[in-house]
Protein backbone atom coordinates (compact mmCIF):
# COMPACT_ATOMS: atom_id res chain seq x y z
CA UNK A 1 0.00 0.00 0.00
CA UNK A 2 2.79 2.05 1.27
CA UNK A 3 4.54 1.83 -2.09
CA UNK A 4 1.25 2.74 -4.49
CA UNK A 5 0.84 5.63 -2.51
CA UNK A 6 4.57 7.28 -2.65
CA UNK A 7 5.11 5.96 -6.43
CA UNK A 8 3.23 8.91 -7.62
CA UNK A 9 5.16 11.60 -5.40
CA UNK A 10 8.17 9.96 -6.26
CA UNK A 11 7.70 10.00 -10.42
CA UNK A 12 7.11 13.62 -9.62
CA UNK A 13 10.34 13.97 -7.29
CA UNK A 14 12.16 12.39 -10.30
CA UNK A 15 10.67 15.09 -13.13
CA UNK A 16 12.05 18.05 -10.56
CA UNK A 17 14.85 16.14 -10.48
CA UNK A 18 16.04 15.39 -13.73
CA UNK A 19 14.93 19.14 -14.87
CA UNK A 20 17.19 20.57 -12.56
CA UNK A 21 20.08 18.69 -14.03
CA UNK A 22 19.27 19.76 -17.45
CA UNK A 23 18.90 23.60 -16.18
CA UNK A 24 22.52 23.16 -14.60
CA UNK A 25 23.98 21.37 -18.31
CA UNK A 26 22.30 24.34 -19.71
CA UNK A 27 23.80 27.05 -18.09
CA UNK A 28 27.29 25.63 -18.33
CA UNK A 29 27.70 22.03 -16.31
CA UNK A 30 29.20 19.10 -18.05
CA UNK A 31 26.23 16.43 -19.18
CA UNK A 32 26.92 12.53 -17.97
CA UNK A 33 27.87 11.32 -15.09
CA UNK A 34 29.82 14.20 -13.37
CA UNK A 35 29.55 16.84 -10.29
CA UNK A 36 26.07 18.44 -11.87
CA UNK A 37 24.27 15.14 -10.12
CA UNK A 38 25.92 15.83 -6.96
CA UNK A 39 24.74 19.53 -7.27
CA UNK A 40 21.11 18.77 -8.65
CA UNK A 41 20.57 17.11 -5.55
CA UNK A 42 21.50 19.86 -3.41
CA UNK A 43 18.71 21.75 -5.30
CA UNK A 44 16.42 19.65 -5.32
CA UNK A 45 16.35 19.19 -1.63
CA UNK A 46 16.27 22.98 -1.58
CA UNK A 47 13.26 23.46 -3.80
CA UNK A 48 11.57 20.43 -1.89
CA UNK A 49 11.86 21.95 1.49
CA UNK A 50 10.85 25.59 0.23
CA UNK A 51 7.58 24.80 -1.39
CA UNK A 52 6.51 22.93 1.88
CA UNK A 53 7.71 25.38 3.59
CA UNK A 54 4.26 27.29 3.98
CA UNK A 55 3.18 23.69 5.51
CA UNK A 56 5.53 24.93 7.92
CA UNK A 57 4.73 28.04 8.39
CA UNK A 58 0.59 26.89 8.96
CA UNK A 59 2.01 24.49 11.38
CA UNK A 60 4.25 26.57 13.54
CA UNK A 61 1.32 29.40 13.38
CA UNK A 62 -1.45 27.15 14.92
CA UNK A 63 0.99 25.50 17.66
CA UNK A 64 1.28 29.22 18.82
CA UNK A 65 -3.09 29.11 18.89
CA UNK A 66 -2.84 25.75 20.36
CA UNK A 67 -0.37 26.57 23.35
CA UNK A 68 -2.34 30.36 24.01
CA UNK A 69 -5.45 28.78 24.84
CA UNK A 70 -4.23 26.01 27.18
CA UNK A 71 -5.03 27.74 30.10
CA UNK A 72 -8.82 28.15 28.63
CA UNK A 73 -8.89 24.86 27.23
CA UNK A 74 -8.21 23.32 30.96
CA UNK A 75 -10.78 25.37 32.43
CA UNK A 76 -13.10 24.19 30.46
CA UNK A 77 -11.99 20.44 31.24
CA UNK A 78 -12.34 20.98 34.62
CA UNK A 79 -15.34 22.99 34.48
CA UNK A 80 -17.46 19.43 32.67
CA UNK A 81 -14.96 16.90 34.21
CA UNK A 82 -17.10 14.03 35.94
CA UNK A 83 -19.96 14.84 33.11
CA UNK A 84 -20.54 11.77 31.22
CA UNK A 85 -23.99 12.27 29.72
CA UNK A 86 -24.60 13.30 26.38
CA UNK A 87 -26.05 17.06 26.66
CA UNK A 88 -23.04 17.95 28.81
CA UNK A 89 -20.46 16.39 25.92
CA UNK A 90 -22.21 18.01 23.12
CA UNK A 91 -21.75 21.28 25.03
CA UNK A 92 -18.18 21.00 25.96
CA UNK A 93 -17.85 20.36 22.15
CA UNK A 94 -19.44 23.12 21.44
CA UNK A 95 -17.62 25.71 23.84
CA UNK A 96 -14.25 23.34 22.41
CA UNK A 97 -15.22 24.88 19.24
CA UNK A 98 -15.79 28.38 20.32
CA UNK A 99 -11.92 28.25 21.89
CA UNK A 100 -10.45 27.37 18.52
CA UNK A 101 -12.33 29.79 16.64
CA UNK A 102 -11.34 31.92 19.52
CA UNK A 103 -7.70 31.87 18.60
CA UNK A 104 -7.72 31.03 15.02
CA UNK A 105 -6.67 27.25 14.87
CA UNK A 106 -7.95 23.50 15.48
CA UNK A 107 -6.13 20.50 16.77
CA UNK A 108 -5.47 19.19 13.54
CA UNK A 109 -4.30 21.86 11.96
CA UNK A 110 -0.61 21.59 13.16
CA UNK A 111 -0.26 17.80 12.65
CA UNK A 112 -1.51 18.10 9.40
CA UNK A 113 0.91 19.71 7.73
CA UNK A 114 3.48 17.45 8.87
CA UNK A 115 1.16 14.36 7.29
CA UNK A 116 1.36 16.18 4.27
CA UNK A 117 5.15 16.74 4.54
CA UNK A 118 6.03 12.91 5.14
CA UNK A 119 4.98 11.43 1.71
CA UNK A 120 6.78 14.25 -0.12
CA UNK A 121 10.07 14.03 2.18
CA UNK A 122 9.65 9.54 1.50
CA UNK A 123 9.44 10.09 -1.79
CA UNK A 124 12.64 12.13 -2.15
CA UNK A 125 14.29 8.93 -0.47
CA UNK A 126 12.82 6.83 -2.57
CA UNK A 127 13.92 8.55 -5.78
CA UNK A 128 17.43 9.06 -4.70
CA UNK A 129 17.73 5.42 -3.42
CA UNK A 130 15.94 3.24 -6.49
CA UNK A 131 18.65 4.79 -8.85
CA UNK A 132 21.20 1.85 -8.16
CA UNK A 133 18.74 -0.42 -9.05
CA UNK A 134 17.82 1.14 -12.01
CA UNK A 135 20.89 1.42 -13.20
CA UNK A 136 21.51 -2.45 -12.64
CA UNK A 137 18.00 -3.59 -13.98
CA UNK A 138 16.83 -4.68 -10.86
CA UNK A 139 14.34 -2.12 -10.25
CA UNK A 140 10.64 -3.65 -9.27
CA UNK A 141 7.37 -1.85 -8.60
CA UNK A 142 4.51 -3.98 -6.96
CA UNK A 143 6.33 -6.66 -7.00
CA UNK A 144 7.00 -6.07 -10.65
CA UNK A 145 10.07 -5.54 -12.76
CA UNK A 146 10.57 -1.75 -13.83
CA UNK A 147 12.73 -0.16 -16.30
CA UNK A 148 12.47 3.48 -14.96
CA UNK A 149 11.10 5.77 -12.55
CA UNK A 150 9.19 8.09 -14.72
CA UNK A 151 11.97 10.01 -16.09
CA UNK A 152 15.44 8.21 -14.72
CA UNK A 153 15.65 5.30 -17.46
CA UNK A 154 18.45 3.11 -16.86
CA UNK A 155 21.09 5.36 -18.85
CA UNK A 156 19.95 8.33 -16.80
CA UNK A 157 20.15 5.79 -13.60
CA UNK A 158 23.84 4.85 -14.93
CA UNK A 159 25.25 8.53 -15.43
CA UNK A 160 23.74 9.61 -11.73
CA UNK A 161 25.09 5.96 -10.20
CA UNK A 162 28.46 7.24 -12.04
CA UNK A 163 28.56 10.12 -11.24
CA UNK A 164 31.26 10.94 -7.43
CA UNK A 165 31.57 13.00 -4.43
CA UNK A 166 34.42 12.88 -2.00
CA UNK A 167 36.03 10.33 -4.20
CA UNK A 168 32.60 8.21 -3.80
CA UNK A 169 30.29 7.19 -5.97
CA UNK A 170 26.90 8.03 -5.42
CA UNK A 171 25.26 4.60 -4.74
CA UNK A 172 27.95 3.49 -2.74
CA UNK A 173 27.68 2.88 1.28
CA UNK A 174 30.95 2.77 3.50
CA UNK A 175 30.92 -0.74 3.33
CA UNK A 176 31.19 -0.93 -0.49
CA UNK A 177 34.91 -1.71 -0.46
CA UNK A 178 35.90 2.45 -0.65
CA UNK A 179 39.49 3.73 -0.25
CA UNK A 180 40.26 5.47 2.73
CA UNK A 181 39.79 9.06 1.68
CA UNK A 182 36.07 8.10 0.53
CA UNK A 183 35.53 6.09 4.15
CA UNK A 184 36.91 9.74 5.59
CA UNK A 185 34.81 11.41 3.29
CA UNK A 186 32.02 9.08 4.73
CA UNK A 187 32.96 9.95 8.35
CA UNK A 188 33.13 13.75 7.85
CA UNK A 189 29.44 13.92 6.59
CA UNK A 190 27.70 11.99 8.82
CA UNK A 191 29.97 14.26 11.95
CA UNK A 192 28.25 17.30 10.12
CA UNK A 193 24.79 15.83 9.70
CA UNK A 194 25.12 14.40 13.23
CA UNK A 195 26.19 17.64 14.34
CA UNK A 196 23.64 20.19 12.84
CA UNK A 197 20.91 18.04 14.11
CA UNK A 198 22.03 17.99 17.53
CA UNK A 199 22.52 21.85 17.19
CA UNK A 200 19.16 22.36 15.75
CA UNK A 201 17.52 20.42 18.69
CA UNK A 202 19.82 22.43 21.27
CA UNK A 203 18.57 25.62 19.59
CA UNK A 204 14.74 24.84 19.79
CA UNK A 205 15.30 23.64 23.62
CA UNK A 206 17.37 26.15 25.26
CA UNK A 207 15.77 29.01 23.08
CA UNK A 208 12.44 28.13 21.54
CA UNK A 209 10.93 26.24 24.46
CA UNK A 210 8.91 27.62 28.34
CA UNK A 211 11.92 27.20 31.14
CA UNK A 212 10.24 24.27 33.32
CA UNK A 213 11.17 24.44 37.00
CA UNK A 214 11.29 20.96 37.76
CA UNK A 215 14.01 19.35 35.48
CA UNK A 216 12.76 15.74 36.86
CA UNK A 217 9.65 16.92 34.73
CA UNK A 218 8.67 13.77 32.25
CA UNK A 219 7.71 15.75 28.83
CA UNK A 220 11.68 17.84 29.80
CA UNK A 221 13.56 14.20 30.61
CA UNK A 222 11.86 13.21 27.33
CA UNK A 223 12.90 15.68 25.10
CA UNK A 224 16.70 15.93 26.37
CA UNK A 225 16.91 12.20 25.78
CA UNK A 226 15.61 12.73 22.35
CA UNK A 227 18.15 15.52 22.01
CA UNK A 228 20.88 12.88 22.34
CA UNK A 229 18.92 9.62 21.13
CA UNK A 230 18.11 10.96 17.49
CA UNK A 231 21.79 12.34 16.34
CA UNK A 232 23.25 9.21 18.14
CA UNK A 233 21.02 7.14 16.13
CA UNK A 234 21.68 8.47 12.65
CA UNK A 235 25.67 7.68 13.24
CA UNK A 236 24.60 4.13 13.27
CA UNK A 237 21.81 4.56 10.15
CA UNK A 238 24.39 6.86 8.46
CA UNK A 239 26.69 4.03 8.14
CA UNK A 240 23.99 2.60 5.80
CA UNK A 241 23.03 5.80 3.61
CA UNK A 242 24.22 5.85 0.02
CA UNK A 243 26.63 8.78 -0.59
CA UNK A 244 23.47 10.19 -2.78
CA UNK A 245 21.09 9.70 0.22
CA UNK A 246 23.85 11.33 2.46
CA UNK A 247 24.26 14.52 0.83
CA UNK A 248 20.17 14.75 0.80
CA UNK A 249 20.60 13.96 4.40
CA UNK A 250 23.49 16.67 5.30
CA UNK A 251 21.51 19.01 3.08
CA UNK A 252 18.38 18.95 4.89
CA UNK A 253 19.48 18.81 8.00
CA UNK A 254 21.42 22.07 7.17
CA UNK A 255 18.26 23.51 5.69
CA UNK A 256 16.19 22.22 9.10
CA UNK A 257 18.90 24.45 11.11
CA UNK A 258 18.82 27.13 9.22
CA UNK A 259 14.94 26.69 9.57
CA UNK A 260 15.09 26.51 13.19
CA UNK A 261 17.47 29.58 13.51
CA UNK A 262 14.75 31.90 11.74
CA UNK A 263 12.01 30.44 13.96
CA UNK A 264 13.77 31.85 16.98
CA UNK A 265 14.28 34.66 15.54
CA UNK A 266 11.09 35.49 13.72
CA UNK A 267 8.32 32.90 15.08
CA UNK A 268 9.65 32.60 18.56
CA UNK A 269 7.45 30.23 21.47
CA UNK A 270 5.62 32.42 23.42
CA UNK A 271 6.83 32.31 27.20
CA UNK A 272 10.27 31.08 25.82
CA UNK A 273 13.41 33.10 26.07
CA UNK A 274 13.72 33.65 22.26
CA UNK A 275 10.22 35.38 22.65
CA UNK A 276 11.24 37.75 25.74
CA UNK A 277 14.34 38.78 23.64
CA UNK A 278 11.96 39.21 20.78
CA UNK A 279 9.51 41.48 22.67
CA UNK A 280 12.10 43.55 24.48
CA UNK A 281 13.91 43.84 21.03
CA UNK A 282 10.53 45.40 19.15
CA UNK A 283 9.69 47.56 22.12
CA UNK A 284 12.68 49.14 22.43
CA UNK A 285 12.26 49.74 18.66
CA UNK A 286 8.89 51.09 18.49
CA UNK A 287 9.27 53.33 21.73
CA UNK A 288 12.31 54.72 20.41
CA UNK A 289 10.60 56.71 17.96
CA UNK A 290 7.04 56.65 19.01
CA UNK A 291 7.33 58.27 21.78
CA UNK A 292 8.57 61.46 20.10
CA UNK A 293 5.93 61.47 17.78
CA UNK A 294 3.61 61.30 20.14
CA UNK A 295 5.01 64.37 21.84
CA UNK A 296 4.80 66.11 18.45
CA UNK A 297 1.41 65.09 18.00
CA UNK A 298 0.46 66.47 21.19
CA UNK A 299 1.57 69.87 20.75
CA UNK A 300 0.02 70.17 17.14
CA UNK A 301 -3.24 68.99 18.89
CA UNK A 302 -3.19 71.48 21.69
CA UNK A 303 -2.93 74.37 19.26
CA UNK A 304 -6.42 72.81 17.91
CA UNK A 305 -9.59 74.18 18.97
CA UNK A 306 -11.37 71.70 20.72
CA UNK A 307 -14.94 72.75 18.86
CA UNK A 308 -12.67 72.35 15.23
CA UNK A 309 -13.79 68.42 14.68
CA UNK A 310 -12.47 68.89 11.05
CA UNK A 311 -9.48 69.66 11.86
CA UNK A 312 -8.95 67.62 14.75
CA UNK A 313 -9.94 64.77 12.20
CA UNK A 314 -7.79 65.54 10.03
CA UNK A 315 -4.78 65.63 12.14
CA UNK A 316 -5.81 61.96 13.53
CA UNK A 317 -6.15 60.60 9.63
CA UNK A 318 -2.52 62.04 8.82
CA UNK A 319 -0.95 61.02 11.94
CA UNK A 320 -2.46 57.25 11.89
CA UNK A 321 -1.31 56.73 8.38
CA UNK A 322 2.18 57.56 9.04
CA UNK A 323 2.34 55.63 12.61
CA UNK A 324 1.07 52.94 9.80
CA UNK A 325 3.96 53.15 7.93
CA UNK A 326 6.32 53.67 10.81
CA UNK A 327 4.57 50.47 13.06
CA UNK A 328 4.75 48.32 10.16
CA UNK A 329 8.63 48.03 10.76
CA UNK A 330 8.31 46.75 14.06
CA UNK A 331 5.75 44.20 12.37
CA UNK A 332 2.99 45.30 15.00
CA UNK A 333 -0.33 44.21 13.35
CA UNK A 334 -2.37 46.74 11.58
CA UNK A 335 -6.08 45.17 10.92
CA UNK A 336 -7.74 47.00 13.47
CA UNK A 337 -11.61 46.94 13.60
CA UNK A 338 -13.33 48.95 10.86
CA UNK A 339 -15.68 50.70 13.88
CA UNK A 340 -13.17 51.78 15.66
CA UNK A 341 -12.19 55.75 14.80
CA UNK A 342 -8.68 57.38 13.83
CA UNK A 343 -8.85 58.47 17.50
CA UNK A 344 -9.47 55.31 19.22
CA UNK A 345 -6.74 53.38 17.24
CA UNK A 346 -4.16 56.60 17.66
CA UNK A 347 -4.93 55.72 21.32
CA UNK A 348 -4.02 51.97 20.80
CA UNK A 349 -0.37 53.03 19.22
CA UNK A 350 -0.10 55.38 22.16
CA UNK A 351 -0.44 52.66 24.90
CA UNK A 352 2.16 50.64 22.85
CA UNK A 353 4.61 53.57 23.32
CA UNK A 354 4.27 53.84 26.79
CA UNK A 355 3.83 50.34 28.57
CA UNK A 356 6.22 47.83 28.71
CA UNK A 357 5.30 45.07 26.77
CA UNK A 358 3.91 41.67 28.24
CA UNK A 359 3.36 40.09 24.16
CA UNK A 360 3.97 40.70 20.45
CA UNK A 361 1.48 43.04 18.88
CA UNK A 362 0.57 40.42 16.17
CA UNK A 363 -2.21 38.25 14.70
CA UNK A 364 -3.25 37.14 18.31
CA UNK A 365 -3.24 40.11 20.17
CA UNK A 366 -5.48 41.74 17.30
CA UNK A 367 -7.67 39.08 17.10
CA UNK A 368 -7.78 40.03 20.71
CA UNK A 369 -8.77 43.74 19.97
CA UNK A 370 -11.52 42.59 17.35
CA UNK A 371 -13.31 40.56 20.06
CA UNK A 372 -12.93 43.23 22.99
CA UNK A 373 -14.49 46.05 20.43
CA UNK A 374 -17.32 43.25 19.09
CA UNK A 375 -18.23 43.64 22.84
CA UNK A 376 -18.17 47.16 22.73
CA UNK A 377 -20.26 47.47 20.44
CA UNK A 378 -22.83 44.53 21.39
CA UNK A 379 -22.88 46.08 24.62
CA UNK A 380 -23.67 49.64 23.28
CA UNK A 381 -26.21 48.43 21.08
CA UNK A 382 -27.80 46.92 24.33
CA UNK A 383 -27.35 50.58 26.28
CA UNK A 384 -29.13 51.78 23.52
CA UNK A 385 -32.00 49.62 23.06
CA UNK A 386 -32.76 49.82 26.60
CA UNK A 387 -32.71 53.81 26.66
CA UNK A 388 -34.77 53.73 23.91
CA UNK A 389 -37.10 51.23 25.76
CA UNK A 390 -37.06 53.93 28.71
CA UNK A 391 -38.53 56.56 26.52
CA UNK A 392 -41.86 54.76 25.31
CA UNK A 393 -44.87 55.48 27.33
CA UNK A 394 -46.86 52.60 28.49
CA UNK A 395 -49.15 52.24 25.85
CA UNK A 396 -46.09 52.32 23.16
CA UNK A 397 -44.45 49.65 25.30
CA UNK A 398 -48.02 47.33 25.20
CA UNK A 399 -48.44 47.82 21.76
CA UNK A 400 -44.69 46.75 21.14
CA UNK A 401 -44.85 43.97 23.05
CA UNK A 402 -48.49 42.59 21.43
CA UNK A 403 -47.00 43.24 18.14
CA UNK A 404 -43.96 40.27 19.32
CA UNK A 405 -46.37 38.21 20.77
CA UNK A 406 -48.28 38.58 17.05
CA UNK A 407 -45.06 37.93 15.05
CA UNK A 408 -44.56 34.71 17.73
CA UNK A 409 -47.88 33.67 17.04
CA UNK A 410 -47.82 33.83 13.07
CA UNK A 411 -44.67 32.36 13.28
CA UNK A 412 -45.84 29.23 15.05
CA UNK A 413 -49.30 29.10 12.95
CA UNK A 414 -46.85 28.64 9.89
CA UNK A 415 -44.83 25.62 11.42
CA UNK A 416 -47.54 24.10 12.51
CA UNK A 417 -49.34 21.90 9.43
CA UNK A 418 -52.54 23.15 8.61
CA UNK A 419 -55.90 21.66 9.89
CA UNK A 420 -57.57 19.14 7.11
CA UNK A 421 -61.55 19.72 6.48
CA UNK A 422 -64.17 17.23 6.92
CA UNK A 423 -64.18 16.16 3.17
CA UNK A 424 -60.27 15.51 3.41
CA UNK A 425 -60.58 13.54 6.16
CA UNK A 426 -63.28 11.30 4.63
CA UNK A 427 -61.42 10.59 1.47
CA UNK A 428 -58.08 9.91 3.09
CA UNK A 429 -60.52 7.72 5.59
CA UNK A 430 -61.32 6.09 2.06
CA UNK A 431 -58.34 5.51 0.42
CA UNK A 432 -56.86 3.72 3.52
CA UNK A 433 -60.06 1.41 3.25
CA UNK A 434 -59.22 0.76 -0.52
CA UNK A 435 -55.53 -0.05 -0.04
CA UNK A 436 -56.19 -2.52 2.28
CA UNK A 437 -58.68 -3.94 0.39
CA UNK A 438 -56.37 -4.49 -2.29
CA UNK A 439 -53.54 -5.92 -0.05
CA UNK A 440 -56.20 -8.76 1.46
CA UNK A 441 -56.77 -9.68 -2.26
CA UNK A 442 -52.96 -9.88 -2.73
CA UNK A 443 -53.04 -12.46 0.27
CA UNK A 444 -55.59 -14.62 -0.71
CA UNK A 445 -54.12 -15.30 -4.38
Amino acid sequence: MWEAILHPFAVAISWVWVKIHDLLVLVGMSSGSGFAWVVSIVLLTLVVRALILPLFLKQVKSSRGMQAMQPELKKLQEKYKGKTDAASRQKMAEEQQALYKKHGTNPLASCLPLLVQMPILFAMYRAIFAVKDIAQGTFTYRGESADSLGPITQAIAAEIDGSTFLGVPLSYRITDGIDTLGIVGFVVMIIIMVAMQFLSMRLTMTRNMPPQSDPNNPMVRSQKMMMYMMPAMFIFTGFFFQMGLLVYMVTTTAFSWGQSIWTVKVMPTPGSPAHTDLVAKRQSAYQGWAREYFADYDRQRSAIASADTAAIDALNEQALREVKAKASKQKIASNFPEEMSAGEVLTVYRTLSTQDWDTLPDEAWMRAIHRASARSVERRAQAEAREQNKRLTREQRRAKAEEAAARSARAEAAARPAELTPDEIEKRRQARKKAARNSNKKKRR
